[in-house]
């Protein structure tokens, strides 16, 4: 019998890339709410969203046989929330918070694999000493305890930064920090996690070398991986920059400490019956591995890589997951042997006013069948008011590519950035032409 699957925030395009799975398995995969309540937005209002999603199941009027996310929040804690209410396998409420939330995270990272674990310190970005009392020596990062991708994410390399920092996170956490705190008060929270509401933050001692991310999931008493990643950094601004799939760079021993590390840690904080995606950094010279969060899904950002790859989506795992089967996962069964997802970005100030045109994206799809092209912005737009950019640049769409071997790889980024022109204009300045660059 079929099974009918939600998925929230599910776009047109990530639904046709599902199309060959749902015929494959007998399932539906139905989107619940959209994009621009749960992602293209920074007003969350967690009771409204739930009051929407409860009204669109019961339009539905059918079994739903599982829920699975694939955004971070707040899709990440609204997917534990409905599954408990409609009695479907997701992880707790209460095992999603003690990952996603960065300053018991942490708590909970120091008790299972200390040896893994950054300094850090609770900061409360509203109290006039807040720069005096950190004991952190600089640079450090900082960021709220909860936030969306990079979004208020700062390098501090000195207190005037820290103060320039801080200005900033006053004004603009309440965006995020506020829907946290609903979701907060749901659990109950441990005695050193009580302050640390959604509008503080966490200070975390500067990791250096290569970053990874290992995608997997939790089920049946076991921790297993389907992929696992390298993840490009723009040097200029030190914020990610691409995906790469598999990874090249980060050796097999080193894989391995890292799927132990996130295998105990999952374990000590109850994460089950979900899946997850948990970035590292490996410092080559000292061979240390360090771990940088733990997010509760499968990243859809992974998702095209993984068909190229592998041959399916890694919404493969995430169905198997929620309908309580092992999961089985295809490996290099796909048509190339790496693929990418890389940002496209510009540091400069503006006015969207020019993106490239349909004819150029088909010119690039005609000459590299396997890119796919995602713009983030059209004429008209004003960077400054993108939802969820970092601090140091904007992100204007995604290039995704595949190849037969990295050097290849190489080739067809390089060919593909230099078709995709981007023009911003800075206030009072005429049209000027910004060409958009990656590292992959």
């Amino acid at each position: 019998m079929s099974s009918t699957v939600l998925v929230p925030g599910m776009t047109e395009a990530q639904h046709k890339m599902l199309t060959d799975l749902e015929a494959a398995r007998d399932v539906t995969f139905r989107p619940l709410l959209d994009y621009e309540r749960l992602v293209a937005t920074e007003e969350v209002d967690i009771s409204k969203l739930l009051d929407e999603a409860r009204e669109e199941i019961r339009a539905l009027d059918r079994d739903i046989d599982g829920i699975i996310s694939h955004w971070d929040f707040p899709t990440s804690v609204i997917v534990p929330i409905l599954a408990a209410e409609l009695g479907l396998r997701a992880p707790t409420l209460e095992s999603v918070l003690r990952c996603e939330h960065k300053y018991w995270s942490r708590i909970d990272q120091r008790e299972s694999i200390p040896d893994v674990v950054p300094d850090f310190e609770l900061v409360d970005p509203f109290d006039d000493d807040a720069a005096r009392n950190l004991s952190l020596e600089y640079p450090f990062w900082l960021k709220p305890v909860k936030s969306h991708s990079s979004s208020l994410g700062f390098r501090v390399g000195s207190e005037a930064e820290l103060r320039d920092a801080l200005a900033e996170i006053r004004d603009e956490v309440g965006d995020i920090g506020d829907a946290f705190d609903a979701v907060l008060d749901k659990v109950s929270l441990p005695p050193e996690v009580r302050d640390a509401a959604g509008s503080k933050c966490i200070a975390e001692g500067l990791l250096t070398g290569r970053e990874f991310v290992i995608e997997g999931c939790s089920t049946g008493g076991e921790v297993l991986v389907h992929g696992v990643f390298d993840m490009g950094i723009e040097e200029a601004t030190k914020s990610l920059d691409s995906f790469v799939y598999p990874a090249e760079h980060i050796p097999e021993e080193v894989q391995k400490r890292a799927v132990s590390a996130v295998r105990k840690f999952l374990t000590h904080v109850g994460f089950a019956d979900g899946c997850f995606n948990a970035e590292f950094i490996w410092n080559k010279e000292n061979d240390k591995v360090c771990i940088v969060e733990v997010n509760t899904s499968i990243s859809q950002s992974h998702t095209a890589l993984f068909v190229k790859v592998d041959g399916a989506p890694n919404h493969l795992v995430a169905l198997d997951v929620a309908l309580g089967r092992r999961p089985e996962f295809p490996n290099r069964k796909g048509t190339c042997a790496v693929a990418a997802m890389c940002y496209l970005t510009t540091t400069e100030e503006g006015i969207v006013t020019k993106v490239p045109t349909s004819g150029e994206l088909y010119a690039i799809t005609e000459t590299f069948p396997e890119s796919i092209v995602e713009l983030g912005v059209q004429p008209g737009d004003v960077l400054a008011h993108i939802a969820h950019q970092d601090p140091y640049r904007y992100r204007l769409g995604t290039l995704t590519i595949g190849a037969e071997s990295a050097r290849k790889l190489q080739r067809v980024y390089e060919a593909c950035v230099s078709q995709l022109l981007f023009e911003i204009k800075n206030p009072g300045e005429s049209s000027t032409g910004d060409q958009v660059e990656a590292d992959s």
